[in-house]
């Protein structure tokens, strides 16, 4: 019986040629984060593009550590998430003010409608386990949809502090990630 070789592929050495793609992720993410917390009441506008812009760069950073990752069996789902990033960021930068009054819309709309849809069903069913947390979830979601249905300035504003709260914390995981893998 001949022997038969197989090509192993080693993930861990593919992962370390692009660990620069991780950090560069990471460097972005915190900086445009650090820009979303200390400056989100100069211009919405900037802010919605700066999160725009930030979708382009990591679609194109997924797209290229999936074409660099040619090994990998789950390559497609890197490059599907990165053209749907770099299209959502176009969209995004096309139309900033759009883009973000229908966000806090949506996120309202949400809200209200799922936090009353918790608090009535705190109120009829006696059985659930968590029926007063559920009715105070409940109201509490159903307030804070109708504040920014009432005061979408002021909560645009907190949830472009939000959004940059997550890019430093996501580009801090993705340093530390980079710096794991190429020590690895």
């Amino acid at each position: 019986m001949p022997e038969v070789e197989f090509d192993v592929y080693d993930t861990n050495e593919q992962a370390k040629k692009a660990w620069w793609l991780l950090l560069l992720l990471g460097v972005i993410s915190v900086a445009i984060g650090g820009l979303l917390i200390f400056w989100p009441g100069s211009t919405i506008t900037v802010v919605t593009m700066i999160v725009g812009f930030f979708m382009i760069v990591t679609g194109v950073v997924r797209f290229f550590v999936a074409v660099f990752d040619s090994h990998s069996q789950d390559r497609w789902l890197m490059v599907f998430a990165g053209i749907v990033g770099i299209v959502l960021g176009v969209v995004v930068m096309k139309n900033p003010e759009g883009t973000i009054k229908v966000i806090a819309l949506i996120v309202a709309i949400f809200w209200l409608i799922a936090g009353l849809v918790d608090f009535f069903r705190g109120l009829t069913n006696s059985d659930l386990p968590d029926r007063s947390t559920r009715i105070v979830f409940g109201l509490m979601s159903a307030l804070f949809g109708v504040v920014i249905l009432v005061w979408p300035a002021i909560t645009i504003g907190v949830f472009a502090i939000l959004v940059g709260i997550y890019a430093v914390f996501f580009g801090i995981l993705e340093i530390v990630a980079a710096f794991q893998i190429k020590n690895a």
